[in-house]
């Protein structure tokens, strides 16, 4: 059986004789059933302007079996209902064709909104596929498939009042009139029946090719990052798929081919004052080297009615409900008449580009890329790059945009200004226009090191140290970092070695101490000659004379003197609250230096404990944290305590939390005094590695959780096929003996703070860096193993399209096969009475070093006597309060 419609076609224009192959779009769900329609297209439609679009395939070729005289197009032509092309929220689309002389057939295509009927059918399969019973379906009100239906119709009426007010243009589909339907069904005995069936059609010229006498629409946006996805990483970070579609030849011709096409498209639907709102990859056709807009459904015609009483605008009716993609749509989710509405659509049109440029290809990807923008950023890009140095694993590509970016200055303050947070700092389509014609004219010109200022100079600094990352010298100095408010004086003398700065402040006391610290000083290091009393130094109470400057924010300071630390401190990104300063010190000790072997086994008593954790900035949890007591059948009691920092997801966090004490205890029991604390707590470990790494290899098993209707992404990033992972570092009290065993992976950390609040013992962070003699070790051993690169300022490993910066951690089979072991550092020591011992998070410790936390510790016990839950919620309070964009969670025992 086949699926006809009658067409009543009015006198077309002769100019349309050299038309596009025209395309129906006609969502009807009746392919199933004969069926004959009438279509009449409306006599006051002007042809002869769609003339100017040449989107259509002109077939030249006279025994071509396909055509597109629309001339041949006659009343009583019959259309053949072909194949559904694809669906939205509102309605289906199908192609359709026309026979016509000498066996040659005309293409087109149809939508119309969904039916009521239609979506009681859809629901109904959905509620069998998910095995819903017949009973417990019996009795519901179908109230809300009516008012859906009414909602469907009434986005298809926006988008044909959208597209009767544009003009014809180049990259919109060619719109060519609407009708009613009226359906005459035809049984296979031939008995006719007519039905008066009332759906709404639109008419729209056919976008895309044909090969071998089949018809295929153009690809949309969408379409192509999905396949370049499967790409291998090369091709993938290539844009092969999307260059193809538009047919350009490299990365970089493609996105200058992308921006251009998308902002000329949104100044055209602009002019005529009206704003799409659902801009997105889904509704972007890729044609003839141009991106083609459709979909207008969720429209708004800013402009009132010309008609009623009222004067409504059309798409704004009822306030500002509407249908938009939560991934794409601009932080004021609703659009102000009063407020640069159109700007909406500047957002969307930034944020595609920036996923483009940076290799989100994947949704979830591409979720948790406007995630960190708009709620961990505040839609500010610079403050969005000080961030993605900083994070622990980030996609593969920013390296390769960042490059891009290098040779178009100008580029990334127009894509700061395209995604600002409030509407009216963003520039018009027109404007950025004019922006980007700008920036490829000054690209071919010849530029020097000057050219940098015309960007934000964070992001010339970032250029500047793309791939510098400092390499610590053999004598392994000791790294810490301290967090300043930027609305206050840091209270640091700074100085070269032999420079002046601070000299009137300079004790007599202090200068050995600053001979003898810069006396191996390579030109342009800058040290602390002094600290300001009563300063934010001074407070910190973590400085010493001669500490040396090596990094400033997420960018490395080796060289370059004292005006160029102060330039630095200067060009932080605006919106950032608070600075990072990362020194070296030469080392006067080590946890080497601390004995390793139990001794006098004493009962220790249990002060005090407490444990807190916060997602901070970040709109999801990945951390999780331990703090149990446990008791053998011997009256030993054990207390495990300890933290968990996921990534890429909490699935790995999780169970290491949910399983790590009872695996501990069991094995305890079992075991009894014949084992030590800690092989139990290693072996507990291992189980749990293994068990995890068991688990993952089903598909879908350990990635984040996403909610595709709401965009959010249940972790940093991610995607469907990054596995989740977790450092992890925990501590095993025994209170019988005082002995403390310490279990690390990654580069969380525990501490062991001594009664006058100085750092006793500190865990060994597993970077990258620090992992090189094994993996390189590992690599000659036939291993498939990558070696740490220098990448945006930082030591990082490769794994497939994503970077890590940790060289251990709890991982999948791949991760885990490129290097990144789960291989703990198990350590034992004797504790006492007044101690402290902490295990937090890198979220605390990327903006607070191991000595300011253990003084400020020993404050809280001591001076203020907090209890060590309040302790733990201080920290985490306070790492929130100095620009952590991490989570951070906090695990402390007071002995």
């Amino acid at each position: 059986m086949t699926s006809m419609i009658r067409v009543k076609a009015s006198q077309f224009d002769s100019t349309m004789k050299e038309a596009l192959i025209l395309m129906v779009i006609i969502a009807v769900l009746m392919v199933d059933l004969p069926g004959v329609a009438s279509f009449v297209v409306p006599k006051t439609r002007k042809w002869d302007r769609w003339q100017v679009c040449s989107t259509g395939q002109q077939v030249d070729d006279s025994s071509a079996a396909i055509i597109n005289p629309i001339d041949a197009l006659e009343a009583g032509d019959a259309l053949v209902v072909d194949r559904e092309i694809g669906s939205g929220s509102y309605g289906t689309v199908h192609l359709l064709t026309s026979k016509q002389s000498h066996d040659r057939t005309a293409v087109f295509v149809g939508k119309r909104p969904w039916r009521y009927e239609e979506l009681i059918q859809k629901k109904t399969k959905q509620e069998n596929e998910k095995g819903i019973s017949i009973d417990a379906k019996k009795g519901e009100e179908p109230k809300d498939m009516k008012e859906r239906a009414e909602r469907c119709l009434y986005y298809w009426k926006v988008e044909e009042h959208c597209f009767e007010k544009l003009a014809p243009h180049p990259q919109l589909p060619p719109f060519l009139g609407t009708t009613k339907q009226k359906i005459k069904m035809v049984a296979s005995d031939g008995t006719k029946l007519e039905k008066n069936n009332g759906n709404d059609w639109m008419v729209f010229g056919f976008v895309g090719k044909i090969e071998d006498e089949t018809p295929l629409p153009a690809p949309t946006l969408q379409d192509l990052m999905r396949l370049d996805v499967k790409e291998s990483v090369l091709a993938k970070h290539e844009l092969r798929h999307i260059a193809d579609g538009l047919g350009t030849e490299a990365y970089e011709e493609t996105l200058d081919t992308m921006l251009p096409s998308l902002l000329t498209v949104l100044e055209h639907v602009h002019k005529h004052k009206i704003v799409h709102r659902d801009v997105k990859p889904a509704n972007l056709l890729v044609h003839d080297r141009n991106l083609l807009l459709m979909d207008f459904g969720s429209a708004a015609d800013l402009e009132p009615s010309k008609s009623g009483w009222k004067k409504q605008r059309v798409g704004l009716e009822n306030g500002n409900r509407v249908a938009v993609s939560p991934i794409y749509a601009a932080p004021e989710i609703f659009i102000d008449l009063y407020e640069a509405p159109t700007s909406f659509d500047v957002f969307s049109a930034g944020l595609i580009f920036c996923q483009l440029m940076f290799g989100y290809l994947e949704e979830r990807v591409d979720a948790g890329f406007r995630q960190q923008l708009v709620e961990e950023a505040d839609c500010d890009l610079n403050v969005w790059l000080n961030n993605a140095l900083a994070t622990k694993l980030r996609p593969v590509g920013l390296d390769q945009a960042l490059n891009y970016l290098m040779e178009r200055p100008g580029l990334w303050n127009l894509l700061t200004d395209l995604l600002a947070k409030e509407p009216e700092n963003r520039p018009s389509t027109r404007r950025a226009i004019m922006r980007w014609r700008d920036i490829q004219t000054l690209q071919k010109e010849e530029r020097d090191e000057s050219d940098t200022d015309i960007d934000h100079s964070y992001f010339g600094m970032v250029v500047e140290a793309l791939e510098t990352c400092e390499i610590p010298s053999i004598s392994q100095p000791l790294h810490f970092v301290a967090t300043f408010s930027r609305s206050k004086s840091l209270g640091l003398i700074l100085s070269e070695k032999d420079g002046d700065e601070g000299e009137e402040n300079e004790a007599e006391e202090s200068l050995p101490i600053w001979k003898e610290a810069t006396k191996d000083a390579f030109p342009g290091a800058v040290f602390v000659k002094g600290i300001v009393p009563d300063s934010q130094a001074d407070e910190l109470g973590i400085f010493e004379i001669g500490d040396r400057l090596s990094g400033i924010g997420e960018l490395p300071f080796i060289d370059g003197g004292f005006e160029r630390a102060v330039g630095m401190l200067q060009d932080q990104p605006k919106a950032t609250k608070n600075v990072r300063l990362h020194f070296d010190r030469k080392s006067v000790r080590s946890n080497e230096a601390i004995s390793m072997n139990p001794t006098n086994k004493v009962e220790i008593e249990i002060a005090d404990r407490g444990a807190w954790s916060s997602k901070g900035r970040r709109m999801t949890q990945e951390d999780a944290f331990v703090l149990h007591e446990i008791h053998d059948a011997k009256d030993r009691s054990v207390l495990v305590a300890g933290v968990m920092d996921g990534h890429g997801g909490c699935a790995a966090s999780q169970i290491v939390s949910e399983d790590l004490p009872g695996l501990f205890s069991e094995e305890l029991v079992i075991r009894g005094r014949s084992q030590s604390v800690c092989d139990v707590m290693e072996d507990s470990w291992n189980n749990i590695c293994e068990k995890y790494q068991e688990q993952c290899t089903a598909e879908g098993e350990c990635i984040a959780d996403y909610d595709p209707i709401e965009g959010i992404l249940k972790a940093e990033t991610g995607s469907e096929y990054l596995k989740a992972g977790t450092t992890c570092s925990v501590l095993a009290l025994d209170e019988t003996s005082s002995e403390l065993t310490l279990l690390n992976c990654g580069d969380s950390r525990s501490l062991v703070v001594g009664e006058k609040g100085k750092v006793k013992f500190a865990t060994l962070d597993h970077t990258p860096q620090s992992e090189e003699a094994r993996l390189a070790q590992g690599i000659r051993d036939g291993q498939n193993y990558s070696m740490p690169q220098c990448r945006l300022s930082r030591w990082s490993l490769k794994v497939g399209d994503y970077e890590y910066a940790v060289g251990r951690s709890l991982e999948g089979l791949f991760a885990t096969s490129k290097g990144i072991v789960s291989d703990p550092d198990v350590s034992t020591l004797m504790v006492q009475k007044g101690e402290i011992l902490i295990s937090a998070t890198d979220g605390l410790w990327n903006v607070m070093d191991s000595n300011e936390v253990a003084n400020d510790l020993h404050k809280m016990r001591t001076r203020h006597n907090m209890s060590a839950n309040d302790a733990a919620r201080t920290l985490c309070s306070m790492a929130l309060r100095k620009g952590s964009s991490d989570n951070v969670s906090v695990v402390v025992v007071y002995l």
